[in-house]
């Protein structure tokens, strides 16, 4: 008789990512993130479509008003909180920008924004305001962080596993702290696989 499964959900809409012996399923995992990589593609493409006689006044604007310094501050406060919010709304109006200086920027300020939340989860987790944000993903988060422990990072850092959820745990559970600090180095790929994703499709409409 074949074991019976049974999921753990982790917030990535609704679907089941633990097995029964607390392992992520991996596969799934995979498919959601090619899955929410084509989404945002798809979302931004239909968008900019319709607003692509302003596209170039919208970019200029950001560029203008926001500049390194702009994105850099809303890329970490992004990952550093818990918020409905994804620096990928950024990507359509920076892809002309230098990919080099900006990526780099980008990663940079959300590998500080993940940092900064695993010393919040560290420092004050004790605080009811802290745990009310965590709550709904304390459970599942706290499985991924006992089963992977800095890796647990490294996964969220790649995957639509809220980054910075994930830090705010891994501080609450006191992983070592240059673990997770390296373990942040996965925002890196990831930015580089979003930007030339979103790149990729914006290429068919300008």
């Amino acid at each position: 008789m074949g074991k019976k499964r049974n999921s753990f959900k982790l917030n990535l809409f609704s679907s089941p990512t633990f097995d029964e012996d607390g392992n992520l399923e991996w596969g799934q995992l995979v498919h959601k993130t090619i899955a929410l990589v084509a989404f945002f593609v798809v979302l931004y493409s239909i968008a900019l479509y319709f607003i692509k006689d302003r596209y170039h006044d919208i970019g200029a604007w950001v560029t203008q008003q926001m500049g390194l310094l702009g994105v850099s501050i809303f890329t970490f406060f992004t990952d550093l909180l818990i918020v409905p919010m994804s620096v990928d709304i950024l990507f359509p109006f920076v892809v002309k920008w230098n990919p080099y200086t900006t990526l780099l920027v980008m990663s940079l300020a959300s590998m500080a924004g993940g940092i900064g939340g695993y010393w919040i989860g560290r420092l004050l987790g004790h605080l009811k305001f802290v745990k009310h944000f965590i709550a709904g993903f304390r459970e599942d988060g706290g499985r991924l962080i006992n089963r992977y422990g800095p890796w647990a990072v490294v996964i969220a850092g790649i995957t639509p596993i809220p980054f910075s959820t994930v830090c705010w745990i891994a501080g609450m559970f006191r992983v070592t702290w240059y673990k997770v600090a390296i373990a942040t180095l996965s925002r890196i790929p990831r930015m580089v696989l979003y930007y030339l994703a979103i790149r990729g499709g914006l290429s068919f409409i300008f």
